[in-house]
């Protein structure tokens, strides 16, 4: 059994959500907090109280109230299997007479069983608080001989009681299935779960709430393959949990708890073992979750809120590896978390979004999220970069993509908020004939859907080009690219006090910063480091704008230390940048800050 398609309207945020589709294996549902995603859980669970959608929309004024219920429309796939293990499972059942019988029942009672060789979807109606409000089956089964199967069996065992029944009343049977199938939806929710205490009643059945786990795992431990795969699972993902196993919580109880071994078991201290009720948050729920996939002999929905918010990035990339091993069951998972999308590779992305007070859902095609990922890989950046993000502000490369908040965060009347900002991975791929190409993997990622933000613009070092170039760059950009004045990064923190404090802390003995003036004096206008024409000419002004401040650094650093310190582009760039952010910032980065202006929000 699986949910294919889903809609929610009138509640909470929801007034009315569209359309979903989902499928077995992962689905994933993401959006920014309070979006509505959890909302969107409580009715795919089937399990909601009556929470009318407020807003302008449905309350135009004070004097008016939302009388209508909320309602889940949802669309199941079952198959003969499952619907004999209901039918099989009930003291007393009816359903219509079919055309085995032609002498009893109506034409529409008949019908009952030719749906049934067809088809196999269920779809129902839920109000909140309520039975379903309406359901019928559209068919289930594929083949003939599975309804003979279902009507020889239950002849057989005398369970299938012949009802005469006028058309419409043979939806009591439809009824009573959707009530079944809901009941089999588990929620695991996005808090710490209470369930190391039960009372034994040896039943192998979790309910939907998880409530009697100590007592399914107690009857677990007698099925040792499995019970020894279910551990092994456990230490996987918290690797300082040894083993779990369940005892009577004391003599004489009727109750059984659940106790963690945090210790080898080979020691054989019990007396060192922890209850559960005493250990940390998400351990719970994911022994609930895992007893679910593992003991399940049919498909189920499994619903997961937020397990980031319970488990470790580490412990939840585990988790959903594990899960992945079970396709046969149909998981749905609402998370804020890059690492969990990605390790998911989910069959579905719904993006849940609020805007004016109502909860919108976007569902993303898979084939184009695995596009941006793939695109993402290729500049060298990774969804957990951009997840979340609002736009991006693509840069020269891992020096500025640290260094460039930093000067952000200082200035006064900007702010980065909501712009992640990434290093390219070859700024040379824009140039030449691979410009355009590489523009078009850029603005690919900025047309997508929800998942990868767009970019907002670009900034590179100007790096010798002319003029030429630069306008053919802006115009391929659609005018997002911005040249830095100097040629490099490095240009803007060749600064003797700042290489006088950055290069002695690698240093036992000193060096003067009166030699560090004097070797960029002597030095500077070596052609090594700047080209014939700027060199003839000396002009000071203009030295900072052409010289390859790198290469400059590099020579310096290697030169003074008398080779102990090799020149770190990130190492040590940075740190000649934050000494300038925090001791001449009024005099340094000048158009850097212009630029910044211009894409990021003013305060």
């Amino acid at each position: 059994m699986y949910i294919s398609k889903f809609r929610v309207k009138n509640y909470k945020s929801f007034l009315d959500s569209g359309e979903m589709t989902f499928t077995p294996g992962i689905n994933i549902i993401t959006g920014q907090n309070n979006a509505g995603k959890t909302a969107l859980m409580q009715t795919l669970s089937l399990s909601f109280k009556d929470v009318p959608h407020r807003s302008s929309n449905t309350i135009p004024d004070e004097s008016v109230n939302n009388i209508d219920p909320s309602i889940a429309d949802i669309e199941l796939i079952v198959s003969n299997i499952e619907i004999e293990n209901y039918i099989f499972n009930q003291n007393q059942i009816f359903i219509p007479l079919n055309n085995y019988f032609p002498n009893q029942g109506s034409a529409s009672d008949r019908s009952f069983f030719d749906k049934l060789e067809s088809e196999n979807m269920l779809v129902s109606t839920f109000q909140a608080g309520t039975n379903p409000i309406l359901s019928h089956i559209k068919a289930i089964g594929q083949r003939n001989q599975d309804v003979l199967s279902i009507y020889n069996v239950l002849k057989k065992e005398k369970l299938l009681k012949y009802n005469s029944v006028s058309s419409g009343s043979s939806d009591g049977f439809y009824l009573s299935l959707a009530q079944y199938f809901a009941r089999t939806i588990y929620l695991f929710k996005a808090e710490r779960m209470n369930i190391g205490v039960h009372a034994f009643q040896g039943k192998s059945e979790l309910e939907n709430n998880a409530s009697n786990l100590p007592d399914v795992l107690n009857v677990m431990q007698g099925n040792f393959e499995r019970f020894t795969r279910f551990n092994k699972y456990v230490n996987k993902i918290f690797p300082n949990v040894h083993r779990i196993s369940v005892r009577p919580q004391g003599i004489g109880s009727n109750l059984v708890e659940i106790v963690v071994w945090n210790e080898n078991p080979e020691l054989e201290r019990d007396d060192l073992v922890v209850p559960l009720s005493e250990c940390g948050t998400g351990l719970s729920q994911v022994l609930a979750i895992l007893y679910v996939v593992l003991t399940a002999n049919v498909s189920k929905i499994i619903l997961i809120d937020e397990p980031n918010s319970f488990l470790h990035p580490g412990a939840s990339r585990k988790l959903i590896e594990i899960l992945k091993e079970y396709p046969q069951h149909q998981f749905i998972i609402t998370t804020h978390s890059p690492t969990i999308i990605a390790a998911a590779n989910p069959k579905t992305i719904h993006i849940v979004k609020n805007e004016n007070a109502q909860s919108t859902v976007t569902s993303l095609d898979i084939n184009e999220a695995k596009g941006e990922q793939s695109y993402l890989t290729e500049i060298g950046a990774k969804l957990s970069d951009v997840f979340g993000a609002d736009n991006i502000l693509w840069v020269e490369g891992k020096t500025e993509e640290i260094c460039f908040p930093k000067i952000i965060e200082k200035m006064k009347d900007v702010s980065q908020m909501g712009t992640a900002i990434l290093g390219v991975k070859h700024t040379g791929d824009f140039e030449g004939k691979h410009a355009q190409s590489t523009f078009d993997i850029y603005n690919k990622l900025s047309t997508g859907k929800g998942l990868i933000p767009p970019a907002v613009g670009f900034i590179f070092d100007k790096e010798g080009k002319n003029e030429t170039v630069i306008g053919d760059l802006k115009r391929q950009s659609d005018n997002k690219i911005v040249f830095s004045e100097r040629k490099m990064f490095e240009n803007y923190i060749i600064n003797p006090n700042a290489i006088f404090e950055v290069i002695n802390q690698d240093l036992k003995e000193e060096i003067s910063l009166e030699t560090i003036k004097g070797w960029i004096e002597n030095n500077k206008w070596d052609k090594k480091f700047i080209t014939q024409k700027q060199a003839n000419n000396k002009n000071e002004a203009d030295w900072l704008l052409h010289v390859d401040g790198a290469k400059f650094l590099a020579e310096l650093f290697n030169v003074l230390s008398d080779t102990k310190v090799t020149y770190s582009k990130v190492k040590h760039s940075v740190a000649l940048a934050e000494w300038l952010i925090e001791n001449d910032f009024e005099n340094s980065f000048d158009d850097y800050k212009i630029i910044f202006e211009k894409f990021l929000d003013k305060i």
